[in-house]
């Protein structure tokens, strides 16, 4: 009974120390649920733009129509125009040439407005991406212009969005110099990642006549990813210490793996939107903060004295696609998405129209910089600036994303593995010592594990392979789940159970050696054993030679030998060393994920 009420109490301070680690594990932010803070939304943009923080801001449409028009203008719809699609070579270095596809409108008078395409992040070839689109504007009477993306110096690891953003600059340039467009009329289509590329071109080419953003993350994709994973996780029914987790990685210094671009600066470039833009996200997107990026962006572009900022929601995926919440092959856009993308350049990039609701740059009517634009201006529009399917942004960006006690990847890789490389040298220092213990024993020598360890030792082994299994067997179901976003709350709730019962396990096995160890200590620190008896001769090393008078009999001498508290002799020492550190690096494990939190 004092045995279990030591292991009892030993168990309990054990895990209060392991939900301590694991706080101090936790940094000191999380991503919160966004604030419900609502934001009166009028046709002109001007008046609540400015109460669009971009920090907790609610966006309310006005409208559930995403119908683009302008007043007493009638733009060119989709379908007009036949397409002409041309096969251009564009040299962006003296050793880099990228392929790129034209597609203009045939037989549109005049020069047309143009518009370059910026890739995402999950596209690359401008042959497989893009082309719905572009057509279809081109089919409006916009040259539309898709580059490949220059993926030589682009991996999952090292990006260079400046760079990125000179080498599409070389793309507007070819765009802008072609015969049949106004190069005082060409703007941007970016999505996703592109839209950090974007911003950095609207820095630094400011006569950009208008600028499409589509599901702009707005903030550092560190910021980004925090939220966004936290959404995947919170949909797919993950515990919440599990969904807290994500801050642990997120704020690390992932620095030897490059991943630099996780930091870049967004916000920095937002104050050079000075053209007017159009931002659309999907409803269904839960990567990207839909109802915080657009109040930021409206928010900015306010700072500089651009109100022609039209935000249109539509019932769609990250990319506008109908079908599924993720991206898969083979989705349509919805159905408004081009026709809406169509009238809004034509009404933007028009040529002045008598009454038509132009307006020169003192009442933010398009480019603030200066130059000279002509095109629909805030109170052109017979359409509210923000319409569609109301957002529902479930999850805020956090302002900050500093990391907590382990800081590194090299911290949490070390703290990962130390758990099974000591596992792995204490069962081979083990199966060693099983392979030897024969020999020395004959040989009256050798070392030994104290009273009770050996059997200890192995239930803490048996405990870490256990939960380092069953932990590996919930992260794969989880990534599983998240990638697809399956909703299977009930198994993800069953195993994290099944996980908390293995830690605590884990904690009371470890505990019973602990205790053990001390039960050992309290016992005499010596006992008497017989020494091997000897005949008149000496025969080993070990033992030295004693002159017996004949006839007479040997006796046994005692020798005192030293009791071991936890093992004796260096094999049995290393073996007991790796599995106990082994167990320790695995409770913090464990602390790491959040199975001790209270």
């Amino acid at each position: 009974m004092k045995r279990i009420s030591s292991i009892a109490a030993a168990s309990v301070v054990l895990l209060v120390l392991c939900a301590l680690l694991g706080a101090a594990m936790t940094p000191n932010w999380r991503v919160d649920p966004l604030a419900d803070a609502a934001d009166a939304s009028d046709s002109s943009g001007a008046a609540d733009s400015a109460k669009n923080d971009g920090s907790d801001g609610r966006i309310t449409v006005k409208s559930s129509d995403t119908a683009i028009a302008a007043r007493g203008l009638h733009t060119s719809q989709e379908g007009r125009y036949k397409v002409k699609e041309t096969h251009l070579r564009i040299r962006l270095t003296a050793s880099v040439n990228i392929h790129a596809l034209l597609r203009e409108p045939v037989g549109a008078a005049g020069k047309r407005p143009g518009c370059l395409f910026l890739h995402g992040a999950g596209t690359g070839k401008a042959s497989a991406v893009y082309g719905d689109l572009s057509w279809a504007m081109a089919s409006a009477g916009i040259v539309t212009l898709v580059p490949d993306k220059r993926i030589d110096n682009y991996t999952t690891f090292q990006r260079d969005y400046p760079g990125m953003a000179r080498d599409y600059a070389t793309s507007l340039a070819v765009l802008k110099s072609r015969g049949n467009v106004d190069a005082s009329r060409v703007g941007l289509y970016a999505e996703s990642e592109g839209t950090w590329i974007a911003s950095i071109m609207a820095r630094d080419h400011p006569d950009l006549a208008f600028m499409i953003l589509t599901s702009p993350p707005v903030v550092p994709g560190r910021r980004q990813m925090a939220m966004a994973a936290s959404n995947y996780m919170t949909t797919i029914g993950a515990p919440r210490p599990m969904v807290q987790d994500v801050s642990k990685f997120i704020g690390m210094d992932f620095s030897m793996l490059g991943l630099h671009y996780a930091d870049f600066p967004a916000e920095r470039y937002l104050n050079a939107l000075t053209m007017p833009l159009l931002v659309n996200y999907g409803t269904e997107d839960l990567s990207m903060p839909i109802e915080q990026g657009a109040a930021m962006l409206r928010a900015a572009a306010h700072s500089v004295g651009n109100d022609n900022v039209t935000v249109r929601y539509y019932s769609a995926n990250h990319q506008m696609r109908v079908g599924a919440r993720t991206s898969k092959p083979g989705l349509p856009l919805d159905r408004h998405y081009t026709h809406n993308l169509e009238d809004w350049i034509n009404a933007v990039a028009s040529e002045p129209v008598s009454g038509a609701g132009t307006s020169d740059t003192a009442v933010s009517g398009g480019n603030v910089s200066g130059t000279s634009v002509s095109g629909t201006s805030p109170i052109g529009w017979s359409t509210p600036m923000i319409a569609g399917t109301q957002p529902h942004q479930r999850l805020a960006v956090p302002q900050t994303t500093t990391p907590g006690l382990v800081r590194s990847l090299q911290a949490l890789l070390v703290l990962l593995a130390m758990a099974p490389l000591c596992l792995l040298v204490g069962i081979i220092g083990s199966l060693v010592l099983t392979l030897a213990g024969l020999r020395r024993r004959k040989q009256g020598r050798g070392g030994s594990f104290g009273t009770g360890i050996a059997g200890l030792l192995a239930a803490n082994a048996i405990a870490v392979v256990a939960s380092t299994a069953g932990l590996l067997a919930y992260l794969s179901k989880l990534v599983s789940d998240t990638l697809v976003l399956r909703d299977d709350a009930a198994t993800l709730s069953t195993g994290w159970m099944a996980l908390r019962a293995l830690a605590v396990l884990s904690v009371v096995v470890f505990a019973w050696l602990l205790v053990r160890l001390g039960e050992n200590r309290l016992i005499l620190p010596a006992s008497h054993t017989p020494e091997h008896l000897h005949t008149g001769t000496q025969n080993s090393q070990d033992s030295p030679s004693v002159a017996m008078p004949s006839g007479t009999t040997p006796v046994a001498t005692p020798t005192v030998v030293k009791a071991a508290v936890a093992a004796s002799g260096f094999g049995h020492r290393l073996v007991f060393a790796s599995l106990t550190i082994s167990a320790t690096f695995s409770l913090a494990s464990l602390a790491f994920w959040g199975l001790f939190a209270m």
